[in-house]
């Protein structure tokens, strides 16, 4: 049983009032709550032992606001927030979820013990993203990659992470290349880490033999770039050049997607527009945006807030519902049919392995909005 599964059981165990003292303190340092906490809970306890009437819903649902009420003001206290603090906040997002609008899960789970899995009240259910890319070699050879595999590395020659060989053609020249709902590593030949988003592709070189390290991105990639004095790593995206020595940073540059962005968690990288030729230079803590007409730079209080999606999380500050919708629609493989665009604007922490009808009733909660699912399209309804 995985640490997730776990809390999930410890959760189930808590509302029915089955639990230790023991599990009760796994449970709150779990979600960082004191134990006095626990008493917001203790009339959803109630409610949840006896049969669910309508007129209890609202009441149910205003309990759930509570407990998202503390959770927004810990996120928004004035102090540096570190990924694991992420990964607690993200995970009672969740929680906040399942009380407010997954109680159907946890009728399911008691009248029936052998239905374990979501009952999506938006239709069929879609499964999020894995491990899943292509790497294609400069003949035009395709290779599908294992799913099992938590990455590749260019060392001899290009090989799994964990040493397997690739059977490939030889090649000077490899593109790693993600679908919708994929996901990879790869580990360059300089010792460079790079994560590969959905939807996305990297091509680069098996041995860098020039002046300086070139390798061309389209779409979203975070960077750990190795150190090599006198030979600067440069990243080609779209609409922008990254040029650095040694630093970790996200670029997100979507081919067709204006403008594109780049976030500098540590180091220093200089940026070029392809457009106007313009030159900035970002410090740790900003964010360059990089238009056709302009890079305009930003600060960023949290920066690892924009990266966090290669640890498992989509986490995002003050963002309306039409701007994290492409990047739902990149891991879940879906698209989004929405009217009108609600204005409200919200704090969100969403698991990236979470199924999406888990992720819809987290926005519901955030935007007042409803979803259905129809196969691969979730239509948005006031």
């Amino acid at each position: 049983m995985n640490n997730q599964q776990q809390i999930q059981v410890l959760f189930r165990k808590y509302l029915t009032g089955d639990y230790s003292p023991e599990e009760l303190d796994i449970l709150l340092d779990y979600f960082q709550l004191e134990r006095d906490d626990h008493t917001l809970t203790a009339r959803l306890v109630e409610e949840l032992q006896s049969d669910i009437a309508p007129e209890k819903i609202p009441a149910i649902t205003k309990l759930a606001d509570g407990i998202g009420q503390r959770i927004f003001e810990q996120v928004h206290a004035p102090r540096k927030k570190s990924i694991s603090m992420l990964r607690r906040i993200a995970a009672a997002v969740l929680l906040i979820g399942f009380i407010g609008s997954g109680i159907l899960y946890y009728y399911n789970y008691n009248s029936n013990l052998k239905q374990r899995e979501l009952v999506s009240k938006y239709g069929d259910d879609v499964m999020p993203g894995s491990m899943r890319a292509t790497l294609i070699t400069d003949d035009g050879s395709e290779v599908s990659l294992d799913q099992a595999q938590t990455g590749i590395r260019v060392a001899q020659k290009l090989q799994y992470s964990d040493g397997t060989p690739l059977q490939i053609s030889p090649t000077k020249y490899a593109t790693l290349k993600t679908p919708n709902g994929g996901q990879y590593r790869v580990e360059l030949a300089d010792g460079t880490v790079v994560w590969l988003n959905a939807a996305s592709s990297l091509r680069y070189p098996l041995t860098f033999d020039g002046v300086q390290r070139d390798v061309t991105l389209t779409g979203e990639a975070y960077f750990e770039v190795s150190h090599q004095n006198g030979k600067p790593f440069v990243v080609h995206a779209n609409g922008q050049y990254v040029k650095v020595l040694g630093t970790k940073f996200n670029i997100n540059d979507y081919d067709g997607t204006i403008p594109g962005v780049t976030t500098l968690l540590e180091g220093k990288v200089e940026i070029e527009s392809k457009a106007t030729l313009q030159k900035q230079v970002l410090t740790p803590g900003q964010q360059a945006v990089v238009s056709k007409q302009s890079i305009q730079i930003k600060a960023v209080p949290d920066v690892s807030d924009f990266a966090a999606w290669r640890e498992g999380y989509f986490i995002r500050t003050a963002v309306t519902l039409s701007e994290i919708i492409p990047e739902l629609e990149r891991w879940y493989d879906v698209t989004f049919e929405i009217g009108s665009q609600p204005s409200a604007r919200a704090y969100i922490a969403l698991n990236r392995e979470a199924k999406l009808s888990t992720i819809l009733d987290a926005l519901t909660l955030n935007y007042g909005v409803k979803f259905k699912i129809e196969g691969r399209r979730v239509v948005v309804m006031e």
